[in-house]
């Protein structure tokens, strides 16, 4: 992968005109097939990581991050045992439980953050891939990349993940805990999806649904 110092606004340069979130340069970024990092003449922000190849990773790990969810939906998560007694929970029945004890708004944080964020996440990087795969619902999927890249910072996967593992540490303490299939399948969603994501760079995804939403 080449590194290319992309040139500024006054070099008479042909491509897109940004601004660098670092420094506030304007910057023109110019489009590649070829695997391209493009930066920041000033500071040396990296602007766009380009490439037709980095984007077409986005439908495999998209599907992948599709199923992972499901089976993170439909298996139990965990399931503890403490004195003979039994018990196992699914991943909505986490945001269940904590409804039904009274914590009604953190039973909604998470169901949101937890959920239905990464729901919406998987079904936006499906979207935008297959319209760069097929040239089609250009228009919709522009409307899916502004929602992906404004969700993609209040995505809590990982934070989840992080809290469930430090907690159980105190809970393995007091009862027997197994870990369910769906524990794991949401462990590798969040690999699946940071990766699904990170392949879909900003600029070279609006230059190519900008040329997809031209097209008759």
């Amino acid at each position: 992968m080449s590194v290319t110092r992309s040139s500024g606004a006054n070099a008479g340069s042909d491509g897109e005109l940004v601004a660098c979130p670092e420094c506030d340069a304007l910057v023109h970024l110019f489009s590649t097939a070829a695997q391209c990092k493009q930066c920041c003449p000033r500071c040396h922000h990296t602007l766009s990581i380009s490439g037709k190849d980095r984007l077409k990773l986005a439908l495999p790990l998209g599907i992948c991050a599709a199923l992972l969810m499901l089976l993170s939906l439909y298996f139990p998560f965990m399931s503890f045992e403490r004195a003979g007694v039994a018990n196992q929970m699914t991943l909505l029945q986490t945001a269940w439980a904590l409804f039904t004890d009274g914590s009604v708004l953190l039973a909604g944080l998470v169901l949101v953050f937890i959920v239905i964020s990464p729901m919406v996440l998987v079904a936006c990087v499906l979207l935008i891939s297959l319209t760069l795969y097929t040239g089609r619902f250009a228009q919709l999927s522009m409307l899916a990349a502004n929602l992906l890249y404004s969700l993609t910072s209040w995505s809590m996967v990982e934070v989840f993940i992080i809290g469930v593992f430090v907690s159980l540490v105190k809970i393995a303490g007091m009862a027997t805990v197994e870990l369910g299939v769906s524990l794991w399948s949401y462990l590798a969603l969040s690999f699946a999806l940071v990766g699904a994501i990170s392949s879909l760079d900003k600029v070279s995804v609006w230059q190519q649904l900008a040329r997809h939403g031209r097209l008759p």
